[in-house]
């Protein structure tokens, strides 16, 4: 849902921008594009009420997002451009933008690239204005009029809902095994999948029972991570190393050195017995099946056949 509300921070910083004298209304057209989107965002045309000497700040235009800061701001003749960085609350975002703008005109650009809630998020915007001149009252809101803005509140909606049913998809927990449960998605704070926490402890409760693979995985998962989903689950880790313990065979018994020691020793000392055992056949076939062996053997029946 992160990807919506910076494809919308985007869009709204459009407007602010305008170099515009006191009073004045300015038509303002935008185009946001951003990779994977279900839709592509149409092209909308706003009309906005500029106040006296309205210049174009990044800084003030972005004083409302707490996440973002603007760098780097430089203005060289009529064009203007900065830096911008959103960290926080699941997103890091970073870009930058440009305006270039006269008394009655001004178009630019503005970038924007990085994660929201682990996924990748590239997005940029195009934006161009005009002075109308008509005189407006710089107290009401911002924009007084527009076109293009239903299509985009109806194409916004859609892609809510259809991310919204692909979240849901993505935190179903059958769709997953019991190791792949054991992950930031359904446990920690900032888990996307914690609504369905409980059912995946149940799935992993039941499995680490059963199942010595499982077992593995979530005793390498919880001392490797500040997160312990036994904890979380309510797992009694005794009953679960006792029940895998009896799982331990000549398979496997490498990997229940710490948690089986009795078992990996007796299934160490049954692999050792067998190589000697293998070492010792494979040796005397070695000394049967030479020439020098064979060359033994017919000097042994000779001397039976001739009695010396």
């Amino acid at each position: 849902m992160r990807k919506l509300s910076c494809l919308l921070l985007v869009s709204s910083l459009i407007p602010s921008l305008a170099l515009a004298a006191a009073g004045e209304t300015w038509e303002v057209t935008s185009k946001t594009e951003m990779a994977g989107m279900p839709y592509a965002m149409p092209e909308t045309v706003i009309t906005v009420c500029q106040g006296k000497d309205g210049k174009p700040d990044p800084q003030q235009m972005m004083q409302d997002e707490g996440n973002c800061k603007v760098s780097d701001v430089k203005a060289s003749g009529n064009k203007v451009t900065w830096k911008v960085r959103c960290k926080g609350d699941g997103q890091d975002m970073k870009g930058g933008g440009e305006i270039t703008h006269s008394k009655s005109s001004y178009q630019g650009s503005m970038q924007m690239s990085g994660t929201a809630d682990g996924e990748k998020v590239d997005m940029k915007a195009s934006y161009r204005g005009k002075r109308i001149g008509t005189a407006c009252d710089t107290s009401a809101p911002m924009v007084v009029g527009g076109k293009g803005m239903e299509d985009m509140n109806e194409m916004m909606g859609m892609a809510k809902a259809q991310m919204a049913a692909g979240m849901a998809e993505q935190c179903e927990v059958g769709r997953y095994e019991a190791e792949q449960l054991m992950s930031n998605q359904f446990f920690g704070p900032n888990a996307m999948c914690a609504k369905n926490q409980k059912y995946a402890c149940k799935v992993i409760s039941k499995d680490v029972m059963k199942k010595p693979e499982v077992y593995l995985a979530l005793v390498k998962h919880d001392d490797t991570s500040d997160i312990s989903i036994a904890a979380a689950c309510k797992i009694d880790m005794k009953a679960a190393t006792k029940a895998a313990c009896k799982k331990v065979d000549d398979n496997n018994y490498e990997d229940f050195e710490d948690a089986c020691p009795a078992e990996y020793k007796k299934f160490s000392a049954m692999a050792a017995a067998g190589r000697s055992y293998t070492s010792s056949s494979r040796s005397s076939d070695m000394v049967t099946d030479n020439p020098v062996g064979n060359a033994i053997d017919g000097a042994k029946q000779l001397k039976g056949l001739f009695g010396f």
